[in-house]
């Protein structure tokens, strides 16, 4: 159980879980909003989004006065939506039609979380009605290059979204055929730095997708690529080869890395799963958060205004690591 190996350490996992929620409510704005820099808009809604879904996975664990954080962060994101029910991931400026797929996803997975089933059910049909015949989901954000937007993680994502909710994807098969498809010989889904600029961000959704619908094998592919990566010190750390920027720290490639282990079914009682787990608890800090680095865009003039922090992620992260090792 992942409670024994805590407490083995002379840390009890629900402190450790409520002082980091606790970190989500010092960092919630009067809009309602989680944000550590209240002055990068950039990512208001994806921060809040993770932030929610990580209470809403411990949701049974924390204080009762813990509620009105919830609702406030609720009441931002409803004032958020597009028409459509979907959200972008900030303050960027895009039309009424334009979202992003992979912050709508986490946001109807987080209402179905929380039991708001009618809420979930009525994003997640529009999400249903998006998917393209071949299979995938795609990014509709101008934002995002042309190039970028068949990602993985976005099938992966919209895939798990309709599953918390309880809604049938009209082509499964396609869609598990496409994700399947972009695995590499090696096991893992890309790399591209404008998701993150680590393999195991595209993998963690792809993955989690691929094993609740069944594809173990694939599952198995990642799982060996994984622990493969893994450094000696228990962390998880890679980069785009020529990337003129900084790439996602340890931290939150290390949450993302454990994630896509308990998906594959591995669990505290194996040996690289504990070093992963004890290297993250090593770097929480005193306010009950995780560094995040930032956002690895490029250094360049184009992207010079987007300098956003990933603290509120990584932790969210750290948490859903934890939640789902805890249910192995």
């Amino acid at each position: 159980m992942l409670s024994d190996h805590f407490e083995k350490r002379a840390l009890s996992l629900g402190r450790v879980v409520a002082e980091a929620c606790e970190y989500f409510r010092a960092a919630q704005q009067p809009d309602g909003s989680i944000a550590e820099d209240p002055s990068i808009a950039v990512f208001q809604e994806w921060d809040s989004v993770n932030a929610l879904k990580a209470i809403a996975l411990w949701q049974k664990d924390l204080p009762a006065d813990f509620g009105p954080v919830t609702e406030q962060i609720l009441a931002f994101l409803a004032g958020r939506e597009k028409p459509t029910g979907m959200l972008s991931w900030g303050a960027t400026e895009i039309g009424p039609a334009e979202y992003c797929t992979e912050t709508s996803s986490e946001y109807i997975s987080s209402l179905a979380l929380l039991g708001l089933d009618e809420r979930a059910g009525h994003k997640a049909e529009f999400l249903r009605g998006r998917q393209l015949a071949h299979g995938p989901w795609e990014e509709v954000h101008s934002h995002i290059p042309r190039a970028f937007q068949l990602e993985p993680s976005v099938t992966g994502f919209a895939l798990c979204a309709l599953d918390e909710a309880g809604v049938d994807p009209i082509h499964l098969d396609e869609a598990l055929d496409f994700l399947a498809g972009k695995q590499d010989r090696e096991g893992h889904f890309g790399i591209n730095w404008y998701y993150y600029c680590t393999h195991y961000y595209l993998m963690r959704p792809a993955v989690a997708a691929l094993v609740q619908f069944g594809n173990y094998a694939a599952a198995a592919r990642a799982r060996d690529f994984v622990l493969k990566q893994q450094r000696p010190d228990g962390s998880w750390f890679s980069e785009v080869a020529g990337f003129r920027g900084e790439p996602s720290v340890p931290e939150l490639q290390t949450a993302l890395a454990l994630m896509t282990l308990a998906h594959t079914g591995m669990d505290i009682g194996e040996p690289p799963v504990r070093r992963a787990v004890d290297w993250l608890l090593d770097r929480r800090r005193a306010d009950g958060s995780w560094y995040g680095g930032r956002y690895p865009y490029p250094e360049t003039e184009s992207y010079s205004a987007f300098r956003a922090t990933q603290d509120v992620y990584t932790t969210a992260q750290v948490l859903a690591a934890f939640k789902y090792l805890e249910q192995q």
